[in-house]
């Protein structure tokens, strides 16, 4: 509505989509995704993001907005909130906790470094066309239980710290994208894997206290009930192994531990 009503000044709208929205990936999970395939969002999270593409596509048809839709890998780096895989797995690991497992930990994911994702968006802000989805991704994905192993074994957590737990209701086993339409206009993907990761893990042993109060992001299966105050979803965290914001210690002091080179 705010683009509607500024008629005409905005010239790009870029509408931030998931990759999710396809649902998980056909047969033995080797037929691509791309952006003219259908969207089969196996979850509510999912669902949600498809129909805001749905509003945006009415929007654009309707009114005419210039409106550009992405459809993105995970990202991952320095700085980011600790409740998706690789920062928790990081967490937990400097904080002397379990490294959860959902299920078997043979879902297959792919991990972009969030320099790569910025510029992609720098790309299709100044190349891509109005009314057109881009897929930003990678063609390399690792299974959850590699990923924490690499980390486990970067930071010597010994092995039976690392432990499975009951899987989500929902978890989709692979998302596989085609991504040449975004290359085609000039974006690569840039960072290496294991550079990235282990620059990832350095940051986050150098800024320990970063994100001062987790909530619950740390448990196994973060979820705070409706009725729940915030002392005592803090209190959950710090029971399982989350430590508080100590006053003498800047979110920035950095600390010993680094990552195994």
């Amino acid at each position: 509505e705010a683009v509607k009503a500024a008629g005409g000044q905005v010239k790009r709208f870029v509408h931030v989509s998931t990759d999710e929205v396809y649902g998980e990936n056909p047969g033995n999970g080797n037929e691509m995704f791309y952006e003219s395939s259908k969207m089969e969002p196996t979850n509510p999270y999912a669902a949600t993001k498809a129909c805001a593409e749905m509003l945006c596509t009415g929007y654009m048809h309707s009114y005419k907005l210039p409106i550009i839709i992405t459809r993105g890998n995970n990202v991952y780096g320095p700085r980011q909130y600790p409740e998706k895989l690789i920062p928790k797995m990081i967490n937990l690991a400097l904080r002397g906790m379990p490294l959860w497992i959902h299920g078997n930990g043979e879902q297959r994911r792919s991990y972009l470094h969030v320099r790569d994702v910025a510029a992609a968006f720098d790309v299709i802000v100044h190349k891509g066309s109005v009314g057109e989805r881009y897929n930003i991704g990678t063609n390399v994905d690792r299974t959850v239980k590699e990923v924490v192993a690499t980390i486990a074994e970067q930071l010597k957590v010994p092995k039976e710290r690392i432990r499975h737990v009951e899987d989500r209701v929902f978890n989709d086993q692979r998302y596989y994208m085609d991504s040449s339409k975004l290359q085609a206009l000039g974006w690569t993907e840039a960072e290496n894997w294991e550079e990235g990761l282990r620059e990832t893990i350095d940051w986050y042993s150098s800024h320990p206290y970063y994100w001062a109060n987790l909530g619950t992001a740390l448990l196994p299966h973060p979820q705070v009930p409706a009725n729940m105050e915030q002392e005592d979803a803090e209190e959950a965290a710090t029971k399982a192994g989350s430590k508080p914001h100590p006053p003498d210690l800047a979110p920035d002091a950095p600390v010993a531990k680094k990552a195994k080179k």
